[in-house]
């Protein structure tokens, strides 16, 4: 796919189930798969209030950023309380899950061409 500045709104993109994880839905912005990308994969996950995304691990770094709501993430032996406006940087490797207290709405960035490029380990 050539790369060319392309325009992605919120409402391009569909919705989809986070497997596995009740509650939490997520909707790709930029993705190889259907706009260009290079190295750089982002999205929206939607966590519904009290929902849990089990602590687990990937092959690459993440970051995040809160842009409504509030939870906590768990980062290896530490929990975080997260609220809107916080960015965490997840290094590759680092064990990781998030509570969404309220509806959290988080933007997250992995450095791949695909969501699906992410390959999750369960940490628990």
């Amino acid at each position: 796919m050539s790369q060319s500045p392309t325009h992605i709104t919120d409402r391009s993109t569909d919705l989809l189930d986070m497997p596995g994880v009740p509650g939490m839905q997520y909707r790709l912005l930029i993705d190889a798969d259907t706009v260009p990308s290079a190295n750089l994969c982002h999205g929206i996950f939607y966590m519904a209030p009290d929902s849990e995304e089990a602590p687990h691990t990937h092959q690459v770094a993440e970051t995040i950023y809160v842009l409504s709501g509030c939870g906590h993430v768990q980062l290896g032996d530490e929990e975080l309380k997260l609220e809107t406006g916080d960015m965490v940087f997840i290094p590759a490797g680092c064990p990781h899950g998030f509570h969404a207290v309220d509806r959290m709405e988080v933007h997250f960035t992995f450095p791949v061409d695909r969501f699906e490029d992410v390959t999750y380990h369960d940490a628990s």
